[in-house]
């Protein structure tokens, strides 16, 4: 879908005369109307992203047809958008119903009672799936054999590092490489940074914490700590997606000569964003100290 709409902008671009950096043309409508349509779908798809991935853990059938009707009411949206009429944008407003039906799950889910339960099962099933899959690496029958399960914690830290570490070199090696600001805006660092942010956000509260297991008093609590990781959440998808349409939007789609200024700062944010989940899921609270 996205990919979709972003191959419409270009092509818009191209049809239109209008050049990057400009977002959008003083001129022609229709085109303002083509990238509008895309840029309303980067703006909404973080939240409805989060909120249908949280609500398809426990109704996944209800969650994928709410699913499905968002992303088929893009579709309706941009067309209308295309016409050059936007009040034809209407077309796709039946897509509320997969945003808000998807979006009354997610606060079902936060809210408690049976839902809650099953989220924890669940979530606790993805877990255990995560972060265990190192007890079944073995190095044969020799003398050799590591007992991964104990080191699991030590590895999932060591793996992290790496995979943030290298996201953090591609992007310095890349402005190193093209220091100016015409190759490589330096904007686009913005990405990294709200990725790394996201990074200590996730990392920051345990899931004792969100499942309330661990205290219940203080200034954050139990559901504080749920709207931080939900933040963190949010801010780690959003740079990973901005990354992408960096890439596209601002190297491949214009064809511009060098591209890897793109592609380290798509690289960069999707190391970060991978280094995160490893840490987050690839160790155990049981084996903390």
């Amino acid at each position: 879908m996205l990919t979709y709409l972003g191959i419409k902008v270009g092509a818009a671009r191209k049809k239109y005369d209008v050049k990057y950096p400009t977002m959008y043309s003083d001129k022609d409508m229709v085109f303002n109307c083509i990238q509008r349509a895309h840029q309303n779908t980067l703006e909404v798809y973080p939240q409805w992203l989060v909120f249908q991935t949280i609500a398809a853990l426990v109704y996944p059938v209800a969650g994928s047809i709410l699913g499905a009707i968002w992303v088929t009411s893009r579709f309706s949206y941009a067309w209308g958008y295309y016409t050059g009429d936007p009040a034809k944008r209407m077309n796709g407003a039946y897509g509320y119903i997969g945003y808000l039906g998807n979006g009354a799950h997610f606060g079902r889910r936060i809210g408690g009672g049976a839902d809650k339960r099953k989220l924890i099962i669940k979530v606790s099933f993805f877990r255990r799936r995560m972060s265990g899959f190192l007890d079944g690496i073995r190095c044969g029958d020799c003398e050799c054999n590591v007992d991964w399960g104990e080191r699991r914690n030590a590895i999932a830290s060591v793996a992290a590092g790496v995979l943030f570490f290298t996201g953090w070199w591609i992007i310095i090696d890349a402005a190193v490489k093209y220091p100016s600001e015409g190759e490589m805006h330096h904007a686009y660092h913005t990405c990294g940074v709200i990725a790394t942010l996201a990074f200590l956000m996730i990392n920051a509260v345990s899931n004792g914490q969100v499942r309330g297991d661990s205290y219940s008093d203080g200034c954050i609590g139990q559901t504080g700590a749920r709207v931080w990781l939900f933040i963190g959440f949010m801010l780690a998808f959003g740079s990973l997606i901005a990354s992408m349409w960096i890439l596209f939007g601002g190297f491949v789609v214009p064809k511009k000569q060098d591209v890897y200024p793109g592609i380290a700062i798509f690289f960069q944010n999707a190391f970060i964003f991978f280094g995160g989940l490893v840490f987050k899921f690839g160790r155990t609270e049981d084996l903390w100290q």
